[in-house]
Order: structure tokens, then C-alpha cells, then sequence
């Protein structure tokens, strides 16, 4: 199987809202379809987002053959603007990949293709957050070059709204 990164489309949009809601059960949160699929497709229709996929296909089927393709894992990152460097900057806020296609190199292939858009993009950085007992991410994300903030502590204030 070869794994392939591309932009979500109308198309992808049900396998999609599928793996977001598993990863959204992963931190403790049910969501109906419905209430996903309008979050997901609000967000990249308004350009909030940028929803990358990734694609498995059997060896040797066509690359153009959507048939042959399962989605397997996604991406959602938040373009934003840092003030301290007075540039665009990216948050790898979602990434989750289908427990079956784990050790595929699904994941990897997700956070490079998104790490190469925000550089197109003209993004000095890609930021995320993952859990401290997240080991498995810590390591992908550190073998691929992110390092871990030293610096500052990060804080969340929920308003409730």
C-alpha cells in the first residue's frame, strides 16, 4: 500500500468526519455527525482551515483512481500571525490517523505535507500541542524536527460560551 497527502474535497468529506469523530471520542468528546461535518466543512469552505487527507491505495492502481483510495488519517491546521516575528505562522491543531493504519507512515507523510504548505504559504513556524502522556506523537513530531518549547508555558482560559 502507498500512502499519498492531498487536500480533503466534498468528496472526502464523510471518511473524513468519520476519523474526526474518533479522534474526538480519543480526548473524551461525542459529537453527532452532523455537528461535525458542518465544524469540518465551515472551516475549510471559510479558508479557517487548510484539511489535508491521508490516502492509501493498493500497489500498482492507478493514482487518479479515487475508487481505489481509503482514506486513512487527516490533518487540520490553522493558518494565524505571530506578532513577536511579525509573520504568518501555522497551528498543526488535528492530526489523527485510523488505528489500522498506524505504522503506515500515514502520520509522518501528514505532518511533512503540512510542514511543506506552510512554508509555501510563507509560515515561519507550524506550533502544536499533543498530550504529555502522548509519547508515540512526541517522538514523530521530534524525529521531524519540532522541538519541544523550553521557553514559555502555555495557558488556556475556558470562557464556558
Amino acid at each position: 500500500m502507498s500512502v499519498d497527502v492531498r487536500p480533503a474535497t466534498d468528496d472526502d468529506v464523510d471518511a473524513v468526519v468519520d476519523l474526526f469523530r474518533q479522534y474526538l471520542r480519543f480526548y473524551d468528546q461525542e459529537v453527532p455527525d452532523a455537528e461535525a461535518r458542518a465544524y469540518l466543512t465551515a472551516r475549510r469552505d471559510a479558508g479557517d482551515s487548510v484539511l489535508l487527507i491521508a490516502v492509501q491505495r493498493p500497489e500498482g492502481t492507478a493514482p487518479d483512481d479515487p475508487a481505489a483510495e481509503e482514506v486513512v488519517g487527516f490533518t487540520q491546521s490553522y493558518p494565524t500571525w505571530s506578532s513577536v516575528s511579525l509573520s504568518r505562522s501555522w497551528v498543526l491543531n488535528d492530526l489523527f490517523v485510523a488505528p489500522d493504519a498506524r505504522g503506515t507512515g500515514a502520520a509522518r507523510a501528514l505532518v511533512r505535507e503540512t510542514c511543506r504548505r506552510a512554508k509555501q504559504a510563507g509560515a515561519i513556524r507550524v506550533s502544536l500541542a499533543t498530550a504529555w502522556d502522548n509519547v508515540a506523537a512526541q517522538g514523530l513530531y521530534e524525529s521531524e524536527g519540532f522541538v519541544r518549547d523550553q521557553h514559555f508555558h502555555h495557558y488556556a482560559y475556558v470562557t464556558g460560551a
